[in-house]
């Protein structure tokens, strides 16, 4: 894994303007009066659990938690590492941050094992903002901004950046596929792309935007390639038994995203009523019936629950909490 920091070299330093920006996008949230902090556990969970980010009000904050499936919204265990977004499978983790050398930013993603050991170190370009691996944890898609920091800016920037964190090393930036639509080669100068979500450690979906559109694609790493399938489709998330996607879909409001269910079957397209909130995320499956996503809150953010494809509202699930990743 130590190749990986020599492969993928970059400059992550700015200074006072990264530094306000940080400070303004990531405050440590103020806790209630008589608000309750989290329990900690001593020990971490036995699986499933599901892992994510305290957003808790003391010095738990962007810390990896985990908390038993049983009980989401209960103890916790607080790991030394600390995450913005993150994501875990098989027996590997990825924790994208934003570190700081005096008033110098530096953007990192730390891959570590099921006991939270460091087992390599990438540098990013940019702000984190998603991350996802390959069923088998031998692929990881990092995602940053390189400039604006929002989905609903006009003028951002993101680089999606595929990584082997078996073996070390560079795959490739997705910006170096060949991309086609409806045929034919298909490149533009405005590429961005993220929302990666892998079916196994060669095909993906993911999100490409270009000339305001957002796209589903497919790709493929071992021939690097991708064909564009269809418009307005944002940060799509694949069903654990690969049948559908939950994604987000830009509304007639700029900065404002209803979730939705796509079959892949049928490419029946069913929009997630019951969520009446914007959700600028890449949900995250907790089983064939339900889909988790963050919201901001007055601490941050909170983590909820959704049924797909039944009427009834969202729940809250982990309070305190961002960028789940279910582990089984």
């Amino acid at each position: 894994m130590k190749k990986i920091a020599g492969v993928i070299c970059v400059a992550a330093g700015v200074a006072i303007g990264a530094y306000a920006l940080f400070v303004i996008r990531y405050p440590a949230p103020v806790l209630p009066r008589g608000a309750a902090r989290a329990t900690r556990l001593d020990r971490p969970p036995e699986r499933p659990f599901i892992m994510f980010a305290s957003m808790a009000a003391d010095d738990t904050f962007y810390r990896l938690a985990l908390a038993p499936l049983s009980d989401p919204a209960g103890p916790r265990f607080v790991s030394d590492l600390r995450c913005e977004r993150l994501d875990f499978t098989n027996t590997r983790g990825v924790c994208l941050t934003t570190e700081f050398e005096g008033l110098t930013a530096r953007y990192v993603a730390r891959v570590f094992d099921e006991t939270f050991r460091i087992v390599g170190i990438v540098p990013l370009t940019g702000v984190p903002t998603r991350t996802r691996f390959s069923p088998d944890g031998s692929r990881a898609a990092l995602t940053v901004f390189e400039s604006g920091h929002s989905y609903a800016d006009a003028a951002f920037s993101t680089r999606t950046t595929l990584v082997d964190t078996l073996n070390g090393g560079l795959i490739e930036h997705l910006e170096a596929f060949a991309v086609s639509k409806d045929g034919a080669p298909f490149r533009r100068v405005d590429f961005n792309y993220w929302g990666v979500t892998f079916v196994d450690n060669d095909r993906f979906f993911a999100t490409l935007a270009t000339g305001g559109i957002p796209y589903l694609v497919e790709g493929r790493i071992g021939s690097k390639t991708i064909r564009i399938l269809r418009d307005h489709v944002e940060c799509p998330s694949l069903s654990p038994d690969g049948t559908r996607l939950a994604y987000k879909r830009t509304t007639n409001r700029r900065g404002v995203w209803q979730l939705h269910l796509l079959d892949l079957g049928t490419m029946q397209d069913l929009a997630l009523t019951s969520e009446s909130r914007s959700v600028d995320d890449q949900v995250e499956w907790l089983d064939l019936e339900h889909i988790l996503y963050q919201l901001p809150s007055s601490q941050g953010a909170d983590v909820w629950i959704l049924k797909v494809e039944a009427a009834g509202p969202p729940i809250k699930l982990i309070p305190a909490a961002s960028s789940p990743a279910v582990v089984r």
